[in-house]
């Protein structure tokens, strides 16, 4: 009876030290996915953050390049001259930067279909970091030392029949009020593809690349 006893008891000992490593185990493994889904969901989140905020320089320079800068070469005012009129380095934050000697491309670019550019001065690839039209450092805090450059270029126009001169012709604002005297041309836009890259300087992840079609 005392042999058997002691046999007996081992067996429960060696079953509560199987049974306690088995809990231990799922324990740790529990815990060990826990900390993997903390720190992916933390990593996923500031990836997500560094987009955003890329994403958002290339929307602000997208509305700056359509909405200010655009009109103004259709006007007849080169590139260059309309950057230095409307965004000087004391006035303003940005610096954005446009080659003088882009100019007459950039005008091609804008009045003309893709074909009839000039061969071997406009680029129409699709890496708007390889000979971009315009390019610029924005930054978004007065301490922030890497600012967010975006590189832009129009890779693809379809030429149409848009006013570039900024008067609209329509009816009671035209030369004509007579509707019965009024021949209206249908109206076909320029179609501008725009490509742009935005990252943080120096910063091989935090970039957003888009490509936007206009129509002005």
């Amino acid at each position: 009876m005392h042999r058997y006893s002691l046999k007996r008891d081992g067996r429960k000992k060696g079953v509560a030290l199987v049974s306690a490593l088995i809990v231990v185990s799922v324990a740790a493994g529990i815990f060990a996915a826990v900390m993997y889904f903390a720190l992916t969901g933390t990593e996923i989140s500031g990836l997500q953050r560094k987009y955003h905020s890329s994403k958002e320089a290339s929307l602000g320079a997208i509305d700056v390049l359509t909405k200010d800068l655009l009109p103004r070469v259709l006007g007849g005012t080169t590139l260059s001259a309309a950057v230095a009129s409307l965004f000087k380095p004391a006035a303003v934050l940005p610096a954005i930067t446009a080659d003088a000697a882009k100019d007459t491309c950039f005008t091609d670019k804008l009045t003309k279909s893709t074909s009839a550019w000039p061969g071997g001065t406009c680029d129409s690839g699709t890496d708007p970091t390889v000979n971009p039209d315009i390019v610029f450092n924005l930054k978004g805090k007065a301490d922030q030392t890497k600012p967010y450059v975006v590189n832009m270029k129009i890779i693809d126009t379809v030429s149409g029949n848009s006013d570039k001169t900024g008067v609209v012709l329509d009816l009671g604002s035209g030369v004509v009020d007579d509707a019965s005297a009024l021949i209206r041309i249908q109206h076909f836009p320029f179609l501008y593809t725009i490509v742009t890259d935005a990252r943080q300087q120096g910063s091989t992840t935090e970039r957003a690349n888009i490509e936007v079609l206009y129509a002005y």
